[in-house]
């Protein structure tokens, strides 16, 4: 079980304005936050350690809680790597592969020592059956994140 400490940064994270990436869901209070936590495991990762690593079959979606995890992109050569983000509390990662199934698309390790909330596919169908408009509001939100993610691919990258 999440504590209420945990909750209450993970909220924290989101609210802050220069987060674009946080997980906007504004109008959820206490108990929707938890509603949501009771379909999760915690994971603790210490700094340096990998959460992600790319090319692995797992679609669970993680949650920041507490710390920050640099997620690292490879080019097609599987060699060349590149920081796409840095992501904190309030925000969530590895929304790609539980969304589409596919094999993890880039790396994510722990710049300092990190808790997250994991949610896999089936958790989340447990969520959706105890919960449908939260569960449909959370999807909204991981797709406006997955959306600013990619202009920011393609802004890179001049598309």
């Amino acid at each position: 079980m999440i504590s209420e400490s945990a909750v209450a940064g993970f909220r924290k994270g989101g609210l802050s304005a220069e987060r674009s990436e946080a997980l906007a869901l504004p109008h959820w209070n206490d108990e929707d936050w938890t509603q949501l936590f009771r379909f999760t495991t915690t994971r603790k990762i210490a700094a340096g350690d990998a959460l992600i690593r790319r090319g692995e079959p797992d679609r669970t979606l993680y949650f920041v809680l507490q710390g920050g995890l640099e997620v690292i992109t490879h080019s097609e050569d599987g060699l060349t790597m590149g920081r796409a983000a840095l992501v904190g509390p309030g925000s969530a990662l590895g929304e790609l592969a539980f969304f589409d199934g596919g094999p993890r698309s880039a790396s994510a390790w722990a710049v300092d020592d990190c808790q997250v909330a994991a949610m896999t596919p089936d958790l989340y169908s447990a969520f959706e059956h105890s919960a449908p408009s939260l569960a449909r509001e959370l999807l909204f939100a991981l797709g406006r994140i997955l959306a600013i993610r990619l202009r920011k691919s393609n802004k890179k990258f001049g598309v």
